[in-house]
């Protein structure tokens, strides 16, 4: 018979383990990105607004990192659930 599985995992793993895979993604996902489109081309309608080239690779990497981490938050849901839906049906 398996081994029972925790109904609670601690919440510094489960801080850690979406924060990290999806700070990850967001490195790669600006780096992609900046090397495609140049900050100064992404202002809409032409509007003058002065920022800095760093300021917008801060900019976007936090969105991206938010982005991630709303998915990675997603997939720890449906993995607990899951976990927790097999371990009562090998009651």
């Amino acid at each position: 018979m398996a081994s029972p599985l925790p109904y609670k995992i601690p919440a510094i793993q489960q801080a850690i383990s979406v924060l990290w895979p999806s700070f990850m993604t967001a490195i790669a996902a600006t780096g992609l990105f900046f090397s495609a489109f140049d900050p100064q081309d992404l202002v809409p309608f032409d509007l003058d607004i002065d920022i800095s080239p760093l300021a917008a690779y801060s900019i976007g990497f936090f969105i991206f990192w938010l982005l991630a981490s709303i998915s990675s938050i997603g997939t720890l849901y449906f993995t607990i659930s899951n976990c927790r839906f097999i371990s009562k049906q090998n009651r």
